[in-house]
């Protein structure tokens, strides 16, 4: 396969689909164990600021490692470095079940194991984005992304759903186990996939390498192609502001403000999951008739989609009531937002050359990572300030992420996009 160009034309080929049922499983596994971790520390301490402070550390490693695993995904093969990193998260597992029983002082083991999880995850997610592109055709694209985004957020729903039932039940050690088992089945399905690879030429040391591709990618988006950076600094704050609120406010209004258990919490991701899988359909069903360009009405829509939340903390609400709204207004604006983020990174593989792909976009990704570091950290804070008026804090949010919809609207005009 070394420099082979793609020929297949049909999205589900052989080894788009295996790359497909990996990410299933690994992120399944991965989602079960970043999901009861953090509330495992939100249900021993009761503390909003340091739920927000242990989902929001782990993501400094996971910036560090994310341009590594851009430059990675360009030079090796990508169906190694995904071996190697699920067989390290699967070690990582088993050495933590093994020593977990030596540890006192929970809370900096659990940031610790989750700072190092995302470090790999860093590294892995550029890997995944670059295959893409080179296992399906262009005019596939905005499908491929699509069923990418649909799985993740299938194995997302499920993990969370799995998650809450085995940690209510049974405690953490369940959930470690089902993740390592995950992390081992994907690092066999990666032995069976074939990503077409072309070896780059290399010069210098390690570090002139990494400065050298990384000056290169920067210079792409800022100079040949400046739409991408802008929508990138767009995508950032909109992470920090609205997906924050949703990830950090949706538990613990819940937990906190609601007087609920944590079952329920993992019914009302999972629920806002299967917007998310509702808007990888209906983004898949539209392909080409879903532009770039909508992106800044879907953004406000997703927005608007939260007010009910803030209303029913303003006006007294039933319990039960309460929880319904909040699940429900939680899974349409997953299912919008979904729907933007599919078009946004379909829209960046497209505008990409293949040799830049894993770079640019673990640069890409590398200011939602830093955004949803400072969000998730703010937002704890916030909701623990503003407990008895957690209305504040969504009116707030929904004011802010429409002033971002607004001004990104003369940037999406511009953009288009050159798949066929």
């Amino acid at each position: 396969m070394d420099g082979a160009e793609l020929t297949v034309k049909k999205l589900w080929n052989r080894d788009f689909s295996l790359l497909i049922f990996g990410q299933t499983v690994s992120i399944f596994g991965n989602m079960i164990l970043s999901f009861a971790l953090p509330l495992y520390i939100l249900d021993i301490s009761g503390s909003a600021a340091l739920f927000g402070l242990v989902l929001s550390l782990p993501y400094i490693s996971l910036i560090i490692a994310s341009p590594v695993g851009g430059i990675l995904a360009d030079r090796l093969r990508k169906q190694r470095i995904m071996f190697w990193l699920d067989v390290t998260t699967t070690v990582i597992i088993v050495l933590y079940i093994a020593l977990s029983g030596l540890f006192t002082v929970i809370v900096p083991i659990i940031i610790v194991k989750l700072m190092a999880l995302n470090a790999i995850q860093g590294m892995y997610m550029p890997a995944v984005q670059s295959s893409v592109p080179v296992l399906v055709s262009a005019d596939k694209l905005v499908p491929a992304n699509a069923v990418v985004g649909m799985v993740n957020t299938l194995s997302s729903m499920a993990g969370m759903a799995i998650a809450g039932i085995l940690y209510a039940s049974f405690g953490l050690f369940p959930i470690l186990a089902v993740s390592g088992i995950c992390f081992a089945i994907t690092a066999v399905m990666d032995l069976l996939i074939r990503i077409p690879y072309k070896k780059q030429e290399s010069s210098g040391n390690l570090v002139q390498i990494i400065k050298s591709d990384m000056s290169q990618s920067a210079k792409f988006m800022v100079k040949e192609k400046p739409i991408i950076a802008k929508i990138a600094v767009i995508a950032f704050f909109l992470q920090v502001t609205l997906m924050a609120m949703i990830i950090v406010g949706i538990p613990v209004l819940i937990v906190q403000n609601l007087n609920m258990g944590m079952k329920l919490v993992g019914v009302s991701q999972s629920i806002m999951m299967a917007g998310g899988i509702l808007g990888s359909i209906i983004t898949g069903m539209l392909g080409a008739r879903l532009t770039i360009k909508k992106m800044p009405f879907l953004i406000i829509l997703g927005s608007v989609a939260i007010m009910p939340i803030g209303l029913i903390f303003l006006f007294e609400t039933p319990v039960f009531w309460a929880f319904t709204v909040i699940t429900a207004a939680s899974a349409l604006s997953a299912c919008v937002l979904q729907m933007a983020t599919i078009q946004f990174f379909a829209f960046i593989q497209g505008e990409t050359p293949i040799e830049f792909t894993g770079k640019v976009m673990s640069l890409i990704l590398i200011l939602p990572f830093l955004a949803s570091a400072l969000g998730h950290l703010i937002y704890g804070v916030l909701f623990e300030q503003f407990e008895a008026a957690p209305w504040i804090v969504v009116f707030v949010t929904v004011f802010m992420s429409c002033m971002i919809a607004v001004y990104s609207g003369k940037h999406f005009r511009q953009a288009s996009f050159s798949a066929p």
